[in-house]
């Protein structure tokens, strides 16, 4: 009777044992998120290390769903992967909201964070939508960017091995040829010349008696320069006299032009008009008959005019008595 009551408490103890296991396990293990109704979303990202299957969504620090299943690479350009979400249906994620890979803790558990804009329309992202996320850097990334500058360290590193080698040459070369005993003695002769120059340009050229000189030059060259501008001050209104008299010069050869232009017109008509004294200068025969007709008049006089034949040429008679006049005197 008393082992039967003792199997009994043992197999009760053991029943209450595996309820409370099995109650923990549920409690602890997440087994109630799998009987939650959720809805599916797809995110592509650019890098989808890290993420798992059932690996954790969270909005404000909080659970609200898990990546389905293994994230998958996108076929249409090999450059990103493709990962399945599962939210929970209690929760809607607000448009435009940002997912983003970060890591949890200092081991790097990867997960997948939501960040909502601060500026919000009302709309809610709708189930099966596909969305564009992005990586934050994390201890991974960090990781991954300390490779990257040990790599471009390590060129840096060859890049100055290599410019301390040719500086070695540079400085050995330099260390033979310009450096050499001769060429140190040659400079060092050309520094002493140098300097005794210096001397006695110093002691030569500088001495006392010529800064004197120099001075009085100097003073000499201030006082000409104010008696040339004394001088300019007095030419100053002679050039305003001169161009006075230019611009009355400039009036007079207005009107000589002016002149010379009447002149010129005057001379055109007399050359090209239909005028007596235009026909006297091209009738050859007119100007004829008008010296004839002057030595008629002067030989007959105005009253005995006669017109003859002998007028054309003169005549080669014996000259005219000259009348005497008053005072005995001869008239022409």
């Amino acid at each position: 009777m008393k082992e039967k009551r003792t199997e009994l408490l043992v197999g009760f103890f053991l029943l209450i044992s595996l309820v409370v296991l099995g109650g923990l396990i549920v409690q602890f293990g997440d087994f109630n998120e799998k009987f939650k109704k959720t809805y599916p979303l797809t995110v592509v990202f650019n890098d989808g290390g890290g993420l798992v299957k059932d690996t954790e969504i969270r909005l404000g620090g909080v659970k609200i769903g898990r990546v389905a299943k293994q994230p998958r690479v996108n076929t249409e350009n090999y450059a990103s992967a493709i990962v399945d979400l599962e939210i929970f249906s209690d929760f809607q994620i607000p448009e435009n909201a940002t997912f983003t890979i970060g890591s949890s803790g200092l081991l790097g558990d990867s997960l997948i964070e939501i960040t909502v804009p601060e500026e919000r329309t009302g709309k809610f992202i709708s189930s099966g939508s596909t969305l564009i996320g992005q990586r934050n850097a994390g201890l991974s990334a960090l990781a991954s960017s300390a490779e990257n500058l040990s790599a471009k360290g390590q060129l840096v590193l060859e890049d100055i091995r290599g410019a301390l080698v040719d500086l070695s040459s540079a400085v050995g070369k330099l260390d033979q040829n310009i450096l050499h005993e001769e060429n140190l003695d040659n400079f060092n002769v050309a520094v002493r010349e140098m300097t005794a120059a210096v001397e006695a340009i110093n002691n030569r050229v500088l001495a006392e008696d010529n800064t004197d000189n120099i001075r009085d030059l100097l003073g000499s060259l201030k006082n000409a320069s104010s008696n040339l501008d004394s001088a300019s001050e007095k030419v100053q209104p002679l050039l305003e006299r001169g161009g006075k008299a230019i611009e009355s010069l400039e009036a007079g050869i207005e009107k000589l032009s002016a002149a010379a232009e009447g002149v010129s017109s005057v001379t055109d008509k007399i050359n090209n008009g239909d005028g007596l004294l235009t026909a006297l200068l091209k009738d050859a025969e007119l100007k004829k008959e008008l010296q004839a007709f002057l030595v008629n008049l002067r030989r007959s006089g105005i009253l005995r005019y006669r017109d003859s034949s002998e007028a054309d040429e003169p005549q080669k008679s014996k000259p005219t008595p000259r009348r005497k006049g008053f005072f005995g005197g001869r008239l022409n």
